[in-house]
């Protein structure tokens, strides 16, 4: 780690101890703490009191993100949006308000911010590009870009802060991702379930059953349901800038459409790679990020790439200067969580905008 990162730890109060403890709960995100505290060689009540202060100052969070079943049910896009000068933090603020946009990067190179949206249909997202994000004022121009298969997704990464045989009692009875979509719809019990999620994926069962007005048996069940089904998966975040991997890097790239499948399995497993998408749009085919040490990093890996993937073409790149909003929670400039918009892919966006 380096002498700046060790600084932002120090300052902010994060430590490696802290870290292992978010690499615990990305491999088990609702793990009881006599689990992890085992796992981490800690009093499950130290544990306990160690995630409550990274939660409470918003510098760890576990969150859903959509399974498989409810991806292939939904319509995903990445949106470069181009803003009028000096208007670029205003519309990012505008935007991560809003619902259906999952996240909101700001960034360098030719377009101003980055921006994931899903929405339940072809025709809704092409209303909401038009009529809502490409109307925001101080909105220039838009390009946006189908996802057409997720190879990777941010809840993939980890800080390396376990070793092998911790990370082996963790995984040995923690959910298992689903290994095909489901085709069921979900229930409005089963979005209102999600949605509590949003503000806190380690609620309490007994919280989330009062919430609902069910029995905690049915809550544990629909968990359990939605998770086996594909529909749901919870992700643990940490603060990005405190966790040792404080640069953030966009790659939009073009392979061959015949390799991009084992190209981007590839590009999932190396230990960098945050997201990896399959992408059809006005150009590229491919969307690539990664958590990275430094800027000298990113060249770095740029080299790798070309040497390990010579069919693979960059047509572009970027940096993320900030992310306003990750997966539906709203950051402050130090990338610590302030506040949460629930992501509903399955609401109406107009009648919320």
């Amino acid at each position: 780690m380096t002498d700046d990162a060790q600084d932002s730890f120090t300052t902010l109060g994060i430590d490696e101890t802290d870290l292992s403890l978010v690499h615990a709960l990305q491999l088990d995100p609702r793990a009881p703490w006599t689990k992890v505290g085992a796992a981490l060689d800690l009093d499950p009540v130290t544990v306990a009191r160690r995630w409550a202060r990274m939660a409470d100052a918003g510098l760890a969070w576990v969150t859903p993100q959509m399974g498989q079943g409810q991806s292939a049910r939904a319509f995903t896009a990445v949106v470069e949006v181009h803003c009028e000068a000096g208007r670029s933090l205003e519309v990012a603020a505008t935007l991560a308000r809003q619902p259906h946009a999952f996240t909101v990067e700001h960034t360098t190179g030719s377009r101003d911010l980055l921006v994931t949206v899903a929405l339940p249909s072809l025709a809704t997202l092409s209303r909401y590009l038009v009529e809502s994000l490409g109307a925001l004022p101080g909105v220039r121009e838009t390009r946006s870009h189908l996802v057409t298969s997720v190879h990777a997704q941010g809840g993939d990464w980890r800080p390396r802060a376990l070793d092998p045989q911790q990370r082996a009692q963790l995984a040995t009875d923690g959910p298992e991702r689903a290994t095909t979509a489901g085709t069921r719809r979900l229930t409005d019990q089963d979005r209102q379930l999600m949605l509590l999620l949003c503000a806190d994926g380690r609620a309490p069962l007994t919280d989330l059953a009062a919430e609902l007005g069910v029995s905690v048996s049915t809550v544990r069940r629909r968990l359990h349901a939605l998770a086996a089904g594909g529909d749901l998966e919870l992700r643990c975040e940490v603060a990005q800038p405190l966790s040792g991997w404080p640069i953030a890097t966009w790659l939009l790239a073009e392979v061959p459409g015949a390799e991009r499948e084992e190209i981007a399995r590839q590009l999932a497993e190396l230990p960098e790679t945050r997201v990896c998408l399959g992408l059809t749009g006005s150009r590229g085919n491919l969307s690539y990020s990664a958590w990275l040490r430094s800027l000298d990093d990113a060249e770095r890996l740029e080299q790798l790439l070309a040497q390990r993937f010579p069919r693979l073409v960059v047509l572009d790149r970027a940096v993320v200067l900030r992310f306003v909003k990750r997966m539906g929670r709203l950051l402050d400039p130090v990338g610590r969580s302030v506040g949460v918009v629930p992501m509903d892919v399955w609401s109406d966006p107009f009648d919320e905008y």
